[in-house]
């Protein structure tokens, strides 16, 4: 079995893509690093793109068969193999503490039922941290999502070739930003480039829009018809707007248009109780487990 290793680049964006989309279908175990938060990380304004050909690929025969890489800033990672290749996983391993690491060592979360992984974590002198990952779960069939709106509210998806403001002002103050909204062209652009991502649905971004036609709560919904599953992120609400539902019709929106298209299940990082009253459930939990300098 010979195997090459190659440095990422653009051309293979959509392989690791298909790759993680595969991966988290065979095994739930890696659905918290789905191909999803792959593409809302590589298309989020703070993703660095100078370093996009620090990530790993391994091959076999050209099929993609590992990757490490970097979640979002150097210090954080993920590895992992296709089944079959877990002899790799060592070798995945060392490339990323060596390559990712940063001041403060290294970061990886894992699956709190994966004794493979914690063993191998532990074996190379990974030391478990309070942070965690927590993963909710929502059947989407035989289940209600119907939702009531305040008067004056309209809820619908938005418009990515003309909503670049009202998208980046429902983001900034819903998640409690200081000071004024930034729309200086390099902010706009960077909104830009995150609404146009490769298999963004726009169907799927769901605004909540008053009277005066500001967005005031918004949640994206991603969602590949070559998987059974949808994944939430971000979900937001203004301030002076919370309390009334919004946040609860904007996703069950996002939800219902999803399950129309082919999902059955959906998926959030969050232990919060407001995805609870919505009827997500626990799926899973994961541990930080960090390796210092």
């Amino acid at each position: 079995m010979k195997i090459d290793f190659r440095n990422f680049d653009i051309s293979c964006y959509d392989e690791v893509t298909d790759f993680l989309i595969k991966l988290s279908q065979d095994d739930r175990k890696h659905i918290h690093w789905n191909w999803s938060r792959w593409e809302w990380m590589f298309f989020h304004p703070e993703f660095n793109r100078d370093l996009m050909d620090t990530i790993g690929l391994w091959y076999c025969n050209d099929d993609l068969v590992g990757i490490a890489t970097f979640d979002h800033y150097f210090g954080e990672a993920f590895f992992a193999t296709k089944t079959g290749f877990g002899e790799l996983d060592k070798e995945l391993l060392e490339y990323a503490i060596a390559t990712f690491s940063n001041d403060n060592g290294l970061g990886i979360a894992v699956n709190d039922t994966d004794t493979y992984t914690l063993d191998l974590l532990q074996n190379r002198g990974f030391v478990k941290n309070d942070q965690t990952e927590n993963i909710l779960e929502f059947t989407l069939e035989n289940v209600s999502l119907d939702y009531i709106t305040p008067e004056g509210i309209t809820v619908n998806n938005i418009d990515i070739k003309k909503d670049l403001y009202r998208h980046q002002n429902v983001l900034w103050k819903g998640f409690e930003n200081e000071g004024q909204v930034p729309v200086d062209e390099t902010t706009l652009n960077k909104q830009k480039t995150m609404l146009a991502a490769t298999n963004l649905n726009s169907s799927l971004h769901i605004a909540a829009e008053n009277e005066e036609g500001e967005y005031v709560a918004y949640c994206g919904v991603w969602f590949s018809q070559n998987t059974d599953y949808a994944y939430v992120e971000p979900v937001c609400t203004i301030p002076e707007y919370r309390g009334k539902g919004l946040g609860h019709a904007v996703v069950l929106e996002g939800l219902k248009r999803s399950y129309s298209l082919g999902a059955k299940k959906a998926y959030v990082i969050s232990d919060n109780s407001f995805y609870k009253s919505l009827g997500f459930h626990q799926h899973s939990h994961y541990t930080f487990y960090w390796h210092n300098i």
